[in-house]
């Protein structure tokens, strides 16, 4: 077995390294200097209620009264409990989702394109883009839905392609922990239904699958919401919506 491990590594030392690489770059580009950046209003509000969240129990649901789901206070209260710096700790949050981002887009764009090159390419590319690189280091809940947005977009191909029960649960979770983050991850649940694109209609049993797909995604659907609906829980959930209306307007 580490013969094997051995001989798998020389021969993808290339990929390797050049992984190690981009890693190392993703988080010096996002580390550098992160607690000396300006804060931003409304960091200020969101690291408030995640020192308030961490220390009371009762006020784990806070951001609701504002109408934003609370997803990333939750993460940001592990981090908050581990540094003495408030800012920098929810900052890491994002610094983190931006992580998986880079992840999930190097994934996705293998995906679609079986090229290692074009998904070490769309990686690099990601580390160098300015709205990335400004956002992954700033206490907002932006990087995270990224993230799951990507992740969701990956899931949905997968689906597709391989319609399995299995990708269907994921997917159902990366498109719930989108709406516990933010509504505008509805957009991912919206665009669930193009990756019919990518159906192979050529198939034998074409008509089978497309209803085994449907089905699949509708227990994807389902599943988001049923994740959703914990935040029922909380007597603020009907301000989402009001806020959601405003945001429309």
């Amino acid at each position: 077995m580490i013969d094997s491990i051995i001989s798998n590594g020389i021969k993808y030392r290339k990929e390797i390294f050049l992984a190690i690489f981009i890693i190392f770059a993703y988080f010096v580009s996002r580390l550098i200097v992160i607690s000396d950046f300006p804060i931003f209003t409304d960091e200020a509000i969101y690291v408030r209620w995640t020192q308030i969240a961490a220390n009371d129990a009762g006020w784990r649901f806070i951001s609701l009264t504002d109408g934003k789901q609370p997803m990333f206070v939750w993460f940001g209260m592990i981090f908050v409990k581990l540094l003495e710096d408030p800012l920098t700790a929810v900052r890491l949050v994002s610094v983190l989702s931006g992580f998986f981002t880079l992840l999930g887009l190097f994934v996705l764009t293998r995906e679609l394109f079986k090229s290692k090159k074009a998904a070490f390419l769309s990686s690099v590319l990601y580390i160098c883009y300015p709205f990335a690189v400004v956002y992954d280091r700033l206490a907002l809940y932006d990087s995270m839905v990224a993230a799951l947005a990507v992740w969701a977009i990956y899931f949905s191909v997968l689906l597709v392609r391989k319609i399995r029960l299995d990708v269907a649960y994921t997917l159902g979770f990366a498109l719930g922990g989108g709406l516990l983050t933010k509504s505008s991850a509805i957009f991912s649940i919206y665009l669930l239904p193009l990756t019919i694109l990518l159906f192979d209609f050529k198939y034998k049993y074409r008509t089978r699958n497309l209803l085994k797909w449907i089905f699949l995604a509708g227990v994807a659907v389902v599943l988001s919401e049923v994740l959703y609906n914990f935040l029922r829980f909380s007597p603020f959930f009907h301000i989402i919506t009001e806020k959601n209306a405003i945001f429309v307007y």
